[in-house]
């Protein structure tokens, strides 16, 4: 473990990536050629905790990994990067493995998550760490925790406080973990199906403005719902409600776009920044991440985030 106080401690996915891209628009039943985009490390834990750390913030990772050479590998790519891990090798479970296969444009056609070995983040092991997490400004979990650990992590921070709390709803299937009461979370980041999965609402009958007021209403303080090319919806009390159009940009990989706009957003609100002018940031790491393939940038920097902003926003 590398020793330091973390501003923002993420909790959840480390993974072995793969990707690969269709020659040819997908098929299903039959074989589709496809070329090796690459294999990286990702997790929505592990790609905003790496992403932060290249962004300035300090940053940390609590995760499980099997005790094998990936999750060897992991770990050292993570401590390269100056990232206060704490990683739980697992014996007789591999290290968790996702797989994109991409549309010829770059667009995601399918997600393939091995993460069996997260069933074993017990809300005990969570409390193993507290003392980790009670030193951070912020704690960012995604749903690939398990529902009975995520309803732990949000009443302890609704009881003991000492640090804001992030969550990512991952997958419209994962968002389900979430409880019903959401006193204690912070900021809740979720896309369009998965806000609907949270709100038991029909995805095609619902937008952003009707599942908002049911998101804060069981206790979030704030809910960002991204919409893709279309950009994010913001709501936070009082009525308060923002749309922020997404950056243009050449699309080559989608993948991690989603964790790079919850980096750059996190690394503003750490500096006290508003939820809205927080976002604006995240949409630019969000843009220079699709632009670039696998599922963090490998050149993300704060320069490379002021250039690109007043290249893309004209500001």
């Amino acid at each position: 473990m590398v020793s330091g106080r973390s501003s923002i401690v993420c909790l959840g996915g480390a993974t072995v990536d793969r990707t690969y891209q269709s020659r040819a628009p997908l098929r299903s039943g039959t074989s589709n050629p496809v070329s090796a985009a690459g294999s990286a490390f990702g997790g929505v834990a592990r790609n905003v905790a790496d992403s932060l750390a290249r962004l300035g913030v300090s940053a940390g990772l609590v995760s499980l990994v099997g005790d094998d050479e990936a999750g060897r590998a992991l770990s050292a790519d993570l401590r390269a990067l100056r990232v206060t891990t704490r990683l739980v090798a697992v014996d007789g479970q591999r290290t968790a493995e996702y797989v994109a296969v991409l549309q010829p444009s770059g667009e995601l056609a399918f997600g393939l998550a091995d993460m069996a070995i997260l069933d074993a983040f017990t809300p005990s092991l969570l409390d193993r760490v507290w003392p980790l997490l009670s030193a951070a400004d912020w704690v960012f979990a995604d749903c690939n925790l398990p529902g009975a650990t995520l309803a732990h992590l949000i009443e302890q921070r609704r009881v003991i406080g000492g640090f804001r709390l992030a969550i990512d709803a991952v997958s419209t299937p994962k968002a389900k973990r979430l409880p019903h009461e959401l006193a204690g979370v912070d900021l809740l980041f979720a896309n369009l199906d998965e806000a609907c999965a949270i709100c038991r609402a029909d995805p095609l009958t619902s937008a952003p403005d009707d599942l908002s007021p049911s998101i804060l209403g069981r206790g979030a303080d704030a809910v960002v719902i991204t919409l893709g090319e279309h950009g994010v919806f913001a709501a936070q009390p009082g009525g308060r409600r923002t749309m922020l159009p997404a950056l243009a940009t050449p699309v080559v990989d989608v993948t991690g776009a989603g964790d790079a706009l919850i980096a750059g957003t996190l690394s503003q609100l750490v500096e006290g920044a508003a939820l809205v002018e927080a976002l604006r940031t995240g949409l630019v790491a969000a843009a220079l991440a699709i632009e670039s393939r696998g599922s963090v940038r490998p050149d993300l920097s704060p320069g490379l985030i002021t250039a690109a902003r007043a290249s893309m926003q004209g500001s």
